[in-house]
């Protein structure tokens, strides 16, 4: 969740987040650049998109707080009364646990709550046994690389030299990988 504004020296470029495999199991952030006269990006463009993101930064802070209740704010007023030139300290809390430490039975577990909360977009979708093959000989027959591979390669439709920048290895064995993985596909499907 951003809380902090892009700096307006640093905004002649939009530079945004992406998270992409390490090849390990995991994920490391990587930042994409967008620059004027560059694909077609121009100014105007990289405006837009500062102007968004700071539009989610006013939301985030401005709703990430609960509003005082009444007593809250008679309080707030008699400590600035009593504490003239400073600021009153808003310490509030979004955390999960500070709102179960208030419930008194202690029944409520996070992980139900949270489970409830969620939602799966493809919950409703049936998923062609085949898709279900390709799934389980990709989770249960390929190595990490070799899945990372197909993955970039096959799924995403990545050249080879991008799948090995973005693999960290060459390209001959990026190309060993992914030929490795279809070879895993043609053996168990």
């Amino acid at each position: 969740m951003r809380v902090k504004k892009t700096r307006q020296d640093q905004r002649g470029v939009y530079r945004y987040p992406v998270d992409v495999p390490d090849g390990k199991g995991g994920y490391r952030r990587t930042y994409n650049v967008i620059k004027p006269g560059e694909d077609g990006v121009t100014e105007v463009l990289i405006q837009n998109l500062h102007r968004m993101d700071d539009n989610e930064v006013t939301n985030n802070v401005k709703n990430g707080h609960p509003m005082l209740t009444a007593e809250q704010k008679a309080a707030k007023k008699e400590w600035e009364e009593a504490h003239p030139g400073e600021k009153y300290p808003m310490d509030w809390n979004l955390s999960l646990n500070y709102e179960f430490d208030k419930c008194e039975d202690g029944d409520v577990s996070k992980s139900s709550v949270l489970s409830g909360a969620s939602y799966d977009p493809f919950a409703d979708m049936d998923v062609p046994d085949e898709v279900l093959k390709l799934r389980e000989i990709a989770a249960n027959k390929m190595t990490d690389r070799q899945r990372q591979a197909y993955e970039l390669i096959g799924l995403e439709e990545r050249t080879i030299t991008e799948a090995a920048k973005i693999m960290g290895v060459s390209i001959k064995v990026a190309k060993v990988h992914y030929d490795k993985a279809i070879d895993c596909i043609r053996k168990n499907f």
